[in-house]
């Protein structure tokens, strides 16, 4: 019974590390996605009044 215990174990880690993973690489993503739609959208200086953009 332990070997299965551990083995779950070891298997809910990685779950978790991946998880983990996906959700930083996921964010990373929308940050530059939005960065891109706001520099790319003409009819307000979002550089003005956003410090971040540039």
């Amino acid at each position: 019974m332990k070997k299965y215990t551990k083995e779950a174990t070891q298997v809910n880690e990685r779950f978790i590390q991946e998880t983990k993973r996906l959700s930083v690489e996921r964010h990373k993503r929308a940050h530059i996605q939005i960065k891109s739609e706001l520099v790319d959208n003409k009819n307000i200086n979002y550089r003005k009044h956003m410090k971040w953009i540039s």
